[in-house]
């Protein structure tokens, strides 16, 4: 005899679909933060933690975070299509990148974990092409 599934003894388990509470995810963040610096010391290994691709903080809890971060004693402004600010939260190796549109208008915004913010550090083309700019340089002071 065949026997014949109909599910109506199998139990279902309701689940809330409210919110995260904003301040458990921000916790939450900040845990990964710590884990990701742990991480950097450990091993190297730089991370980025993009607020944008996260489930929403709400203004309630990015605020938090942005508040527990703090503010360090580091900050840098790219100007290129658009700009993008650095700043160095109250934690060394904890970095808070904002990248603008042309409009102003915030289209990223990262928490990077690293010894120096990657998008800072000179890429080698430029480095070469700068070091022969300047060799020209010394060569027409040299003949003045």
């Amino acid at each position: 005899m065949e026997r014949v599934n109909t599910f109506a003894n199998i139990p279902i388990l309701v689940v809330d679909s409210t919110p995260v509470d904003n301040l458990v995810l921000a916790k939450t963040l900040l845990n990964e933060i710590h884990n990701m610096l742990s991480n950097l010391l450990d091993t190297g290994e730089t991370g980025v933690l993009d607020l944008r691709a996260l489930p929403s903080l709400g203004e309630e809890g990015y605020q938090f975070l942005k508040n527990q971060l703090g503010t360090g004693e580091v900050s840098a402004r790219i100007q290129s299509f658009g700009h993008s600010e650095i700043q160095e939260t109250a934690f060394s190796g904890i970095w808070w990148v904002s990248h603008f549109n042309q409009d102003d208008d915030i289209y990223t915004e990262q928490i990077e974990i690293s010894f120096f913010p990657e998008i800072l550090k000179s890429h080698k083309d430029d480095v070469v092409l700068s070091r022969s700019t300047l060799g020209n340089l010394l060569k027409t002071l040299a003949e003045q």
